[in-house]
């Protein structure tokens, strides 16, 4: 069965959309930590970057891993030095494109990677066996792999 439901009859709203010139509005909100943009010690902002793409000049990366890694600051606070490009882009650059190549490899995280490269070759043939079947070795299968490459 149809229901018709009907509103009351409303007058205009009371709320004003805009605030009076008498009454002062609040400020707006800021989340977060303090931005340091200005502060003593701290870098100048970056250029706001211009054209379709925008791209990451060698001097925004230097900047970045600079905020991030020396002053240690939050990716708002970060943001605040690069107009024109949120939080999250920052963190993504960083992330993915800069922040492997300041990573030091230590002799214990090389011997680790080697150590996981021999597992990963050993589990490797013995999955691949287990997929071919009919009792050929791990071995047998990467004997024969090698002689038909």
């Amino acid at each position: 069965q149809y229901h018709d439901h009907r509103l009351p009859n409303i007058g205009p709203s009371r709320k004003r959309p805009y605030p009076m010139d008498d009454q002062p509005s609040s400020p707006p909100h800021h989340h977060g930590p303090p931005s340091v943009v200005g502060q003593e010690g701290m870098p100048p902002p970056a250029m706001r970057p211009r054209g379709p793409k925008l791209k990451f000049t060698p001097e925004d990366d230097g900047l970045l891993v600079d905020l991030k890694e020396k002053k240690n600051l939050t990716w708002k606070q970060i943001a605040d030095f690069f107009p024109g490009r949120s939080s999250g882009t920052l963190q993504v650059r960083y992330c993915t494109k800069l922040k492997a190549k300041t990573t030091v490899w230590t002799d214990e995280m090389v011997q680790k990677l080697r150590t996981a490269m021999h597992e990963y070759e050993n589990d490797r043939w013995r999955i691949i066996s287990s997929k071919v079947g009919s009792g050929f070795s791990p071995t047998a299968c990467r004997d024969k792999a090698q002689e038909i490459q």
